[in-house]
């Protein structure tokens, strides 16, 4: 009579679950430190922490194809199952959205380098507080992803919305100052380029935000789902 042989598909997948989880952490930090340093740079004019932020997109980079690699190999060797199926494939679609708000900070830091170059127009006040905030939104959904807490959606949303309208009183003051002083409409443009990266790092979050909700309860709010 032939004995069956226990085989145990998963020994390793808590192990992975949490290497995935410590390195989507480390991204939220890189994403967070980005874009404060980014928008640091325009409003100081300092062109070392831009270039800091250029060279940090190839370590944002590297981390989303680690991630990404991770997340795979669990779902094909582990087969894991309800909130640890959920986890890796909220992940996968989370670090699309953090490799993204890298490489609008990287946008923002290239314009702050290249305004940083000559006398013109300063920043409105509407660069800062958008820069702040959008900074406390991508820590928001990192600690709601922590906390495994699926109101930080509704949150998130509350400020996009204030993160909105700070972008269209930015442009609607650039399209003034482009009226008055056609010489500056070069900064002008850069600035109004500034706040539309800035507003998109703000979607950004809230679609972390919203795969927060998928991960706790299993529910897709996207598209007012």
């Amino acid at each position: 009579m032939s004995q069956a042989v226990s085989m145990n598909p998963r020994p390793d997948l808590p192990e992975d679950l949490e290497r995935i989880r410590t390195l989507f952490l480390q991204m939220c930090v890189r994403a967070e430190s980005m874009v404060g340093q980014a928008i640091r740079s325009v409003l100081e004019r300092d062109p070392h922490l831009a270039r800091g932020v250029v060279a940090a997109d190839e370590a944002m980079d590297d981390l989303e194809i680690e991630i990404d690699g991770l997340c795979v190999r669990c779902l094909a060797l582990r087969r894991p199952g309800g909130y640890d199926l959920r986890l890796v494939t909220t992940v996968l679609k989370m670090v699309t959205d953090l490799e993204r708000v890298g490489d609008l900070s990287v946008n923002i830091a290239e314009r702050g380098l290249d305004l940083g170059t000559g006398p013109g127009l300063e920043p409105g006040p509407e660069l800062a507080e958008m820069g702040r905030r959008v900074v406390d939104m991508i820590r928001e959904a990192a600690d709601g992803f922590v906390q495994g807490d699926p109101t930080t959606a509704r949150r998130l949303d509350d400020a996009d919305e204030a993160v909105d309208q700070l972008n269209r009183a930015s442009f609607q003051r650039w399209l003034g100052v482009v009226a008055q002083y056609p010489d500056q409409a070069e900064r002008a443009m850069a600035y109004t380029s500034i706040s539309r990266y800035l507003e998109r790092i703000g979607d950004h979050a809230v679609n972390v935000g919203q795969m927060v909700v998928l991960l706790v309860e299993g529910r897709d709010v996207r598209h007012g789902g």
